[in-house]
């Protein structure tokens, strides 16, 4: 019985993959690209590539072979491979920049970027820098965007990433004795990042900021004097 299952089960997968490989050699652009949705759903990355990778060489001129440029960056994005998401939306922007999808391949772009962004603000930060740079560019192009809301989001939590990235190296530079350094790191916070009082962990850090900033001060006075 199992075997009998298993002959089904790879009779089944040898038919669906030959009916696959017809619909790729169609001469119809839109049948190939629906093709390579249905298998960017089913998550069959590998084959939805190659779909992708046809329409682009068959029908280059094809409104499919456009967005086949954006769904192959949706392909890296659902593969959590943030970056190379990024640069594929940056790209369709580029060169589509009145499509009626720029917006959301733009929107897309920022959320790759703060996706990419490590939870450890020790680390390196700058695709949270992206994504606000990002953000401030979808913002400024598409104010009345469905998307806006989602954008505003994101620009608010990669500007608190980078705050905390000025406290955590603030912090550092205390510790080592470093007072101007840390003073002027507290200060960039607190003229930089005024905007993240709206957020209660932001507020903490405004306030840390302002009281380290009198304290780091009193020492380097009271040195000078001494």
């Amino acid at each position: 019985m199992k075997n009998i299952l298993l002959l089904l089960i790879l009779a089944t997968s040898l038919f669906s993959s030959c009916a696959s490989n017809e619909l790729k050699n169609s001469d119809n652009p839109e049948i190939v690209y629906n093709e390579a949705i249905r298998l960017l759903e089913d998550k069959s990355y590998l084959e939805a590539s190659e779909f992708f990778a046809e329409l682009r060489r068959r029908f280059p001129q094809s409104r499919f072979a456009v967005l086949a440029e954006l769904r192959s960056a949706d392909m890296d994005f659902n593969q959590d491979n943030f970056i190379e998401a990024a640069a594929g939306y940056g790209v369709f922007v580029d060169l589509y920049p009145r499509h009626t999808e720029a917006p959301y391949a733009l929107y897309k772009k920022a959320l790759s970027f703060f996706n990419a962004a490590p939870d450890l603000i020790a680390r390196d930060q700058s695709s949270a820098k992206n994504a606000v740079s990002t953000s401030m560019a979808f913002l400024s192009k598409y104010s009345n965007s469905s998307y806006k809301a989602d954008v505003e989001k994101i620009l608010a939590q990669s500007r608190l990433k980078l705050a905390q990235k000025e406290a955590y190296v603030a912090r550092f530079y205390t510790k080592r004795e470093a007072y101007e350094a840390s003073i002027r790191r507290w200060q960039t916070l607190l003229t930089e990042y005024a905007d993240i009082k709206d957020s209660d962990v932001g507020t903490k850090l405004l306030q840390e900021a302002s009281e380290q900033l009198t304290k780091l001060q009193s020492k380097i006075e009271k040195g000078r004097a001494t």
